[in-house]
């Protein structure tokens, strides 16, 4: 919540609205100076208090000055520290007492906000009967958490639940145990899968960054059926209290403080300290006195799995030192994998740099691969399933009633239409048909396609069984699916939940989620749009493209954006022109990020990286560059493929489209290197996105239309229009909202009807785009 400041005490910080310094600080103690030999160059007692303090995870800090920082680090490497000073530093233990005293008025005020907060939330939702859970995971935030809600609530109030994914480190259990007996009078709980940690490795693969099966399976899931056990009730409705802090990612940044059903439809997430930042969590820690997991003490800034794909080199260097034993099953599954898909002389380079951390898909997997092959022939639906792990028939209810079936062929009944179905095996091949095809929507296709995932390849995580709103979807002890037909109201929960429907599917196949037709992906000489070229541009029309300013490559790469947003014709004669929205986006200029949003609408439909990432990248999400080139599918080479993401990512760098229109924000990782976070555009300007709905009326050549088009048109790749939702990053409640206010402000060119169930948005067809950019202001 505050920022920090260096007093001129040893080691004394002092929190401040008005701080220039917002870096994440945690201290440092003997054991990690002495894991880096630092008693080599300086000087410090054996004390259990911190003996200095450490900003951004790895530069050593002494009342302001940098004195020595890390460098490298990787599960075989560790990290190097180097001395900014050759003086012989005499360090002494910081006076915990003193911090506190220095920062007290601050902290009271932000305990006493917190416990407040936890005591509304529990008498809020207590009336509507839910339960009340505090998320332990035996680290600093949770820590924290716990103490606060031990003083803002009695112990019979609220239950304490430690999800054990098998993956913790040894001193995680310890702390889980210190934690108990810190709290005797607390009723504590542990959840855990029913899988062990390597046998979920080996069915779903090694997690990666967007593959992080291991969160649902191994942490939520499992705390979601411990509290149905605990209440005694399957649909038990609770509120978490958790840790989340923006501080963390911008994607919680994001986060509300209290979210209803984020995580799961009976859930409620509370984050108490939503707002705090490890400056005062750590006062608040070393002030209380409450008990701090070892691992911290090693120079491990958070505490979680022990092989994790969105930990550092420094994480990964410093925990396989400290916990090689513990840690060497899961790290010989990420060996294993790495040389399945490398030669055995780069595993440990591609290990060391993280490179299977970008995994997605079954590449690489003993299991992985496609089992289904779909066609559409006859006016018929038919999956080919191979090696299938569930029954056809004791899914396919989720979707609707089965009103007849002679042992192989039936009749469904879904969405209010019959269905005739086919079902089918031979070897081990089954045969799946649905008829007539022409009377399916897009949710029935949808929902078809994820109950042929979920029979090729469930093996019972139990991940959608606690989506279900009623208890009707079920797995089994032996791990087969089973849906109590009586209970079921067909919500499709447990199929729309996750990407396939199934979280094996999503991790095992190779498509990797991507159908589009990427050819032409990269004209672009891996060159981004960057916004001193359009000023070039701007300032001298074609002529610029004669006067060296740029080299003849970056050039060409410049022609190829300013054609595809529809600001130049290249003749057969290869003259070139200006064209009308150049003309009127011109009296904008190059820095106004209205232009930007102009130009991002038409680079949505006419230029494939930018069409591709506006459909399958989501708001609130960080990406890395390998993570984009991973997800565009290994049907083009990995060379094309990085050209375009690099063009793309520099693009988004070098343009307002990445910060002022919040599609991928850099951040930066290391000298030169980023990743991209698309937070969506936050305010939105009216003009700009009537203009999309526009370019969407043009290119559908219908200007009626509705709000749930726009916001399933998502789904399929190569429809003509593209959704403003799409193009500038917008949830569907944004979007309703933008698009109502549009229809107040431009009556004459949009009228819509959100009442019962219309949702229809009608455009005047008297008027273009182009005239669009008349109602904005210069």
């Amino acid at each position: 919540m505050y920022g920090y400041e260096w007093t001129d005490e040893y080691g004394i910080f002092r929190l401040t609205v008005n701080a220039k310094l917002q870096k994440e600080i945690r201290p440092v103690f003997k054991e990690e100076l002495d894991f880096f030999k630092m008693y080599e160059h300086w000087d410090y007692p054996d004390t259990d208090a911190p003996l200095l303090w450490a900003e951004g995870v790895r530069r050593y800090v002494l009342n302001g000055e940098c004195v020595a920082e890390a460098k490298g680090g990787g599960f075989y490497t560790r990290p190097t520290v180097v001395c900014n000073t050759d003086k012989r530093l005499q360090l002494q233990p910081v006076d915990i007492n003193r911090l506190y005293e220095v920062n007290k008025n601050l902290m009271k005020s932000l305990e006493q906000k917190a416990i407040s907060f936890i005591r509304e939330q529990h008498d809020k939702y207590k009336l509507e009967r839910y339960s009340f859970v505090c998320a332990f995971s035996g680290g600093k935030d949770s820590i924290v958490l716990l103490d606060l809600c031990a003083k803002a609530l009695a112990p019979n109030e609220f239950c304490v639940i430690f999800s054990d994914t098998g993956m913790e480190l040894s001193d995680t259990y310890t702390a889980v145990k210190r934690a108990k007996e810190h709290w005797p009078e607390l009723h504590f709980y542990t959840a855990k899968c029913h899988l062990k940690a390597t046998e979920s490795w080996d069915e779903f693969g090694p997690p990666g960054r967007r593959m992080r099966w291991c969160c649902a399976v191994h942490k939520s899931v499992p705390t979601i059926l411990k509290l149905r056990e605990i209440t005694g009730k399957y649909n038990a409705k609770a509120v978490v209290f958790d840790g989340v802090r923006a501080e963390e990612s911008a994607r919680r940044a994001k986060y509300d403080e209290v979210s209803e059903g984020a995580k799961n439809i009976s859930q409620v997430n509370v984050s108490a300290i939503h707002k705090w930042n490890t400056a005062e969590l750590y006062c608040y820690i070393l002030h209380e006195g409450i008990l701090l997991n070892d691992a911290y003490r090693l120079g491990l800034f958070r505490v979680g799995c022990m092989v994790c794909p969105l930990s550092s080199d420094w994480w990964d260097g410093i925990a396989n030192d400290h916990y090689r034993t513990e840690m060497q099953p899961l790290l010989s599954r990420v060996e294993r994998y790495a040389r399945n898909t490398k030669v055995e002389t780069e595993v440990v380079k591609y290990i060391e740099d993280g490179g299977w951390k970008a995994r997605m898909g079954g590449r690489g997997l003993p299991n992985g691969g496609n089992r289904i092959n779909e066609q559409i022939q006859n006016n018929t639906i038919e999956f080919t399933i191979s090696g299938s792990t569930q029954n056809w028939l004791e899914c396919a209810p989720i979707l609707g009633t089965i009103t007849e079936f002679d042992g192989s062929t039936g009749t469904q009944k879904i969405s209010g239409t019959n269905f005739v179905f086919r079902v089918s095996k031979k070897a081990d091949e089954l045969y799946v048909s649905y008829k007539p095809f022409s009377k399916m929507d897009r949710f029935v296709i949808s929902h078809l396609r994820g109950i042929a995932n979920k029979v090729a390849y469930c093996k019972g995580c139990k991940a959608c069984m606690v989506q279900c709103p009623t208890g009707a979807f079920t797995i089994q002890p032996n791990g087969k699916i089973f849906v109590r037909e009586s209970l079921c109201t067909h919500c499709s929960n447990c199929l729309t939940f996750s990407e396939k429907s199934c979280m094996l599917a999503k991790s095992l196949s190779t498509t990797g989620g991507n159908s589009m037709d990427m050819k032409g992906m990269n004209p672009y000489q891996h060159f981004g749009f960057r916004q001193p070229w359009l000023e070039h541009y701007m300032s001298d029309g074609t002529e610029c493209f004669s006067q060296g300013v740029l080299g003849n490559r970056q050039y060409e790469a410049l022609k190829v954006w300013l054609r595809e947003a529809n600001l130049l014709v290249v003749n057969k004669d290869k003259t070139m022109e200006q064209t009308a929205l150049f003309k009127k986006l011109e009296q904008f200029g190059p820095y106004n990020p209205f232009t930007w949003a102009i130009i991002w609408a038409n680079l949505a439909y006419n230029s494939v990286i930018s069409h591709w990432y506006c459909l399958n990248t989501e708001p609130g999400e960080t990406y890395e560059k390998a993570d984009l080139v991973t997800m565009i599918g290994e049907n083009y080479s990995k060379s094309t493929r990085e050209n375009a993401i690099t063009a793309l990512a520099e693009t988004l760098r070098l343009s307002p489209i990445g910060s002022a229109l919040n599609q991928g924000i850099p951040i930066e990782l290391s000298k030169n290197t980023y990743s991209y976070y698309r937070d969506g555009w936050t305010t939105p300007d009216a003009v700009a996105l009537l203009y999309s709905l526009y370019l969407y009326a043009e290119h559908t050549g219908r200007y009626a239309f509705t709000l749930t088009e726009l916001i399933n048109v998502h789904d399929t790749p190569d429809a003509p229009g593209v959704s403003p939702a799409d193009i500038y990053g917008l949830d569907n409640k944004k979007l309703r909202e933008c698009v109502q206010g549009l229809a107040l402000t431009f009556p004459e060119y949009i009228r819509v009807s959100f009442i019962n169930d219309l949702d229809n948005i009608v455009l005047e067809n008297k008027h273009t785009s182009l005239d669009i950019l008349d109602l904005a202001e210069v």
